[in-house]
């Protein structure tokens, strides 16, 4: 019979496989074999691309590309916008899009990810 894992024991054991140079286990061929995803591609993929992301099935890339044309409707086709304007409309809504709140988002975060959205991805 197997003795199921205590919640703080599976968290330790998430943490050590955070810590040193190599990852556990067989993880070393796929950390390797994918290429590293940047902070700020995260933060858009965790907090923008639901609504922001390519196609048109998502409401926000839909709405600009009413105003804008279906080019320049995903954000990450939009380099010309500056970060702070991005960091503004993040942090206060823009018409039917959401504030991003501190606890959400805090500054630091909306800096790197304001920064990845204007086109600064290297």
């Amino acid at each position: 019979m197997k003795t199921p894992l205590r919640p703080g024991l599976l968290l330790a054991l998430s943490l050590a496989a955070g810590c040193g140079d190599q990852p556990l286990g067989g993880r070393v061929e796929q950390a390797t074999a994918a290429a590293p995803v940047s902070e700020g591609q995260a933060l858009f993929e965790t907090h923008c691309i639901a609504c922001h992301g390519a196609g048109l099935d998502r409401p926000g890339t839909m709405r600009l590309a009413e105003r804008l044309g279906p080019e320049q409707a995903p954000l990450l086709n939009r380099p010309e916008l500056p970060p702070e304007y991005i960091k503004l409309v993040a942090r206060e809504g823009f018409k039917l899009m959401p504030p991003f709140r501190p606890t959400e988002l805090d500054d630091r975060q909306l800096d790197v990810l304001a920064a990845y959205i204007a086109g600064e991805r290297n």
